[in-house]
């Protein structure tokens, strides 16, 4: 089947679904704004000559800036690229992480795949989101469960920019202490904004 189709079959059953639960939508990118500085994205980006589409997510704070903590990126703009967490729903068609769903051969195949889609929307998406709603509650929680966590010293840099958003002074210089002795020795930017958070 063809991009069409799908499209079709997302607008009557995905979308939907997500308008209930307040995001708004532009084509194939649905955002919602929470109370508080939370923004979560969900796009729908369509490889047509692979027959393929995949469904991605993001939140984020933008009081962070974009990605790189330059300038803001108009929330009503705001792409899934532009967010600093980022995942994709998994469809698990090959193997457990891959987020690609088929548009199939037939008009029923590509029905299939939404409602597969439609079926693990509420727990993906619950698992990537609920972690990232509540501003300032949860967000104080990731930042400070990042500290041991062992992640990249470039998702540390984030959690130290919500610490820094939030006023916890002493998370931040705590997430940017377990962040420092990780750094690779060529990423001269990453080491120089952990830095400037000190």
């Amino acid at each position: 089947m063809d991009r069409k189709t799908v499209t079709a079959e997302l607008r009557s059953k995905f979308y939907p679904l997500l308008l209930a639960e307040g995001f708004s939508r532009k084509g194939d990118i649905l955002r919602r704004e929470l109370d508080g500085p939370v923004m979560h994205v969900v796009e729908v980006q369509h490889r047509p000559r692979s027959g393929v589409f995949q469904v991605n997510l993001g939140a984020h704070l933008p009081a962070l800036g974009d990605v790189a903590g330059g300038t803001r990126v108009p929330v009503e703009q705001m792409r899934e690229y532009d967010c600093a967490w980022r995942s994709s729903v998994v469809s698990g068609f090959r193997n457990s992480s891959d987020s690609e769903f088929a548009y199939g051969s037939t008009e029923e195949e590509a029905s299939e795949s939404v409602a597969f889609l439609v079926s693990e929307w509420a727990r993906q998406s619950s698992e990537f989101f609920s972690p990232l709603s509540r501003f300032p509650e949860s967000f104080h929680d990731g930042a400070s469960s990042s500290v041991d966590s062992g992640m990249h010293p470039a998702h540390l840099l984030t959690w130290a920019r919500v610490a820094d958003i939030l006023g916890d002074t002493a998370l931040r210089a705590r997430i940017v202490e377990a962040a420092l002795p990780t750094v690779p020795e060529r990423a001269t930017s990453l080491r120089e904004q952990l830095l400037e958070l000190r």
